[in-house]
């Protein structure tokens, strides 16, 4: 008797040195996309392992803390003279406006905070512009009369005789 073979595709787990390859790449700024390139998987798949392994998203926000470290050391390093070399002005700058900004006031994000009320928007525009329902009545009533004073001036003329006569001779 044959064994039914299983529906579907293989499930894929991932090897301790794949494991370390995952948050080496994940360090170094590597895309999702790219790192599930060099696995040989599709970008969802690797999303889906994400979610149902903890160990496997855990490797990956590993790497990206270490370099984000890293690279936050070197900064500080360089802005304060740490590294052997004289303090870096323009990474002090950068770190300060990143990084003090919570601490001190460092940022040169300027932020402006508008308040208004749209009531009062509205009732100030109200009052900048006339009654506008009587102005449009006004209108209509001097386009109404010029209307009928030229219905009345036809009326008063006799039409039939000033027109000349259209009649055809068969």
């Amino acid at each position: 008797m044959q064994e039914k073979k299983k529906v579907g595709r293989k499930r894929i787990t991932f090897t301790e040195e794949q494991l370390e390859q995952i948050e080496k790449l994940s360090g170094l700024g590597v895309s999702e996309r790219s790192i599930a390139e060099v696995l040989g998987v599709s970008l969802s798949t690797l999303a889906r392992r994400k979610r149902d392994s903890a160990i496997f998203d855990t490797t990956l926000k590993r790497g990206k803390i270490k370099a984000v470290a890293e690279v936050s050391n070197a900064l500080f390093d360089s802005a304060t003279g740490r590294s052997g070399n004289p303090p870096n002005v323009s990474a002090q700058i950068f770190f300060l406006k990143n990084r003090g900004e919570k601490v001190a006031d460092w940022s040169d994000v300027q932020k402006i905070e508008n308040t208004f009320s749209l009531d009062e928007i509205i009732n100030s525009a109200k009052k900048r512009i006339p009654d506008t329902t009587a102005e449009i009545k006004r209108v209509e009533d001097v386009d109404s009369n010029r209307g009928r004073s030229f219905l009345d001036s036809k009326e008063s003329l006799n039409v039939s005789e000033s027109l000349p006569s259209t009649k055809t001779e068969t």
